[in-house]
């Protein structure tokens, strides 16, 4: 039972981890497309979005298979 629970609560933790360290990473591309914007070059960055949406899965993998 305890086990149980203590592996919920990794699920959970890893979850919300890989959240916000995708939603830092967003944070960062938008601001980047922002400030190039600024500057005249409209470039949105590819990569730092898909491993930002790998890393939100990932996380969201923890949570259901430890729940």
């Amino acid at each position: 039972m305890y086990g149980r629970k203590m592996a919920a609560w990794f699920g959970e933790t890893f979850y919300w981890t890989a959240t916000v360290i995708a939603g830092l990473l967003l944070a960062w591309v938008l601001w980047s497309c922002a400030f190039n914007g600024i500057k005249g070059e409209h470039v949105i960055q590819v990569t730092p979005l898909v491993l930002s949406a790998a890393i939100w899965l990932t996380g969201w993998a923890c949570r259901k298979l430890l729940d």
